[in-house]
């Protein structure tokens, strides 16, 4: 899709980033009990979001085709306080979020909306980039495979 185009979010697209924020939370409440409802959660993602960016030269990127936001990522610079890995890997770039809407899925917007985040996270330093989705995320994690990402640590749950 050669039309769409990344851009940073402006203060007018705050709306339309919270409520995708509040449905790309309300998928992942579908796939998983644990996640709060994304009405409850939205404007707080995105006030969290744009406060991190700010702090650790991250960013707030939309996807825009034909005038529209498509999608959106959300990434900055965090440091793992894993004291298991050298230093030059636990400091990196995060993804935090990645959503596209629905009728737009499968078009290589999350490809376009990645290379723009990489690109950002790479000028802030970044040599490596970490993201994460649900399990049973499917969709998400053939997108990130097809960036790229491999997985590097797999967390397992048992409910009691």
């Amino acid at each position: 899709m050669s039309e769409v185009f990344v851009r940073p979010v402006k203060e007018d697209d705050r709306e339309v980033v919270i409520e995708m924020l509040r449905r790309l939370q309300s998928d992942e409440r579908y796939l998983h009990p644990s996640r709060r409802p994304g009405h409850e959660v939205a404007e707080f993602d995105y006030a969290r979001s744009v406060e991190a960016a700010r702090q650790f030269g991250g960013a707030i990127l939309v996807a825009v085709l034909r005038g529209e936001i498509v999608g959106v990522i959300a990434g900055w610079m965090i440091v793992d306080d894993d004291q298991l890995q050298q230093m030059e890997y636990r400091d990196h770039g995060y993804i935090s979020a990645v959503y596209v809407s629905q009728e737009f899925r499968g078009k290589d917007i999350a490809q376009h909306l990645l290379w723009a985040m990489e690109q950002h996270l790479m000028a802030s330093g970044a040599r490596r980039l970490t993201i994460g989705s649900l399990a049973r995320n499917g969709p998400a994690i053939a997108a990130y495979r097809t960036f790229g990402f491999e997985p590097f640590e797999v967390t397992l749950e048992k409910y009691l």
